[in-house]
């Protein structure tokens, strides 16, 4: 069994504990099921990191969202070799995002039915002054229906903004995060673009880099579009990820998102062909017209045969 702060028991754990990564876990204290995330010490980290961690949580738990989840407990787990911090969440029946791209899950609706809740999970931090700034599909659970819950969006705050890294990802961060440590709106926007690209095609749209630099470049070099096929997808949900990649032509309001979004899943839907709607009219109003003919049709044959028996009989 391995445990977290001698409190946690972690589940799915078979001995060897991965960083940053989302575990199950049992609160020995309660005897409930939690979420427990474990990140390493690195040299992105303030030195006032866990102090602030404790108060973010405590502000961000006051944000009541359904697509949003509450943080139970943060603290210092030591070992003899490193200093790992963990934070424990509510339990939620589902599985990341990362597993849920990998494993071949996702269909176009399921994509922009969860990109639509992650956009409306933004739009209520960013309500509250907060920027996640550590959007990546390991911070998403999904479940069976593709509701989803945000995880970890106070670790970049708590860190005075700057992206603390975890595990050395860089690879969802954008060009001022990547520069100046700088978080705000159009970082978690840039991030969902990954977000997105990814799922849609596959793979990153940057590839990896081992630090800020060579993702820089790589950023620069940008993306040749017509060289990706999308697994999954159309022409207008990929403008929206073009967009939300963009330097230039970007997003300035969530709402924008969330219509174009809606626009994409409108056309996507199940609606009948206008033709087919006048065809069915028309039939129904024909209907009863036809019915009447039949009726009179039906009458005149009755009483011509009644005539040719009378007929006969005489």
């Amino acid at each position: 069994m391995t445990f977290i702060g001698n409190r946690y028991e972690l589940l799915n754990c078979d001995g060897q504990l991965e960083l940053n990564k989302i575990y199950k876990a049992r609160d020995v204290f309660d005897n409930k099921k939690v979420l427990i995330k474990v990140v390493e010490h690195n040299e992105y980290m303030e030195s006032n990191f866990i102090t602030n961690l404790i108060d973010e949580t405590t502000m961000i738990n006051n944000i009541h969202s359904k697509y949003i989840s509450k943080t139970i407990d943060v603290g210092v787990h030591c070992t003899e070799l490193t200093t790992l911090y963990y934070m424990v969440s509510e339990y939620y029946n589902g599985i990341t995002l990362v597993n849920m791209i990998n494993g071949n899950y996702l269909h176009l609706e399921a994509i922009i039915n969860i990109a639509t809740q992650i956009v409306k999970a933004l739009e209520i931090l960013h309500e509250n002054n907060v920027y996640h700034g550590n959007l990546n599909p390991t911070n998403i659970l999904v479940d069976k229906d593709y509701n989803i819950r945000l995880l970890n969006f106070q670790t970049t705050k708590a860190n005075n903004g700057i992206n603390i890294r975890a595990g050395g990802e860089f690879r969802y961060l954008c060009p001022h995060q990547l520069c100046i440590n700088f978080t705000d709106l159009d970082s978690d926007l840039f991030s969902l673009g990954i977000i997105l690209f990814e799922s849609i095609f596959k793979k990153l749209p940057f590839e990896e880099g081992k630090n800020e630099e060579e993702m820089l470049k790589n950023i620069d070099k940008g993306i040749n579009w017509n060289q990706n096929i999308a697994i999954n997808g159309n022409d207008k949900f990929i403008n929206i990820i073009k967009k939300l990649l963009s330097r230039n032509e970007k997003y300035e309001y969530l709402q924008d998102i969330l219509i174009d979004l809606s626009n994409v899943m409108y056309e996507k839907a199940d609606i009948i062909d206008t033709e087919e709607i006048n065809e069915d009219i028309e039939e129904t109003i024909e209907r009863p017209k036809k019915i009447k003919k039949r009726k009179i049709l039906l009458a005149v044959s009755m009483i011509s045969l009644v005539f040719i028996t009378i007929l006969s009989i005489l």
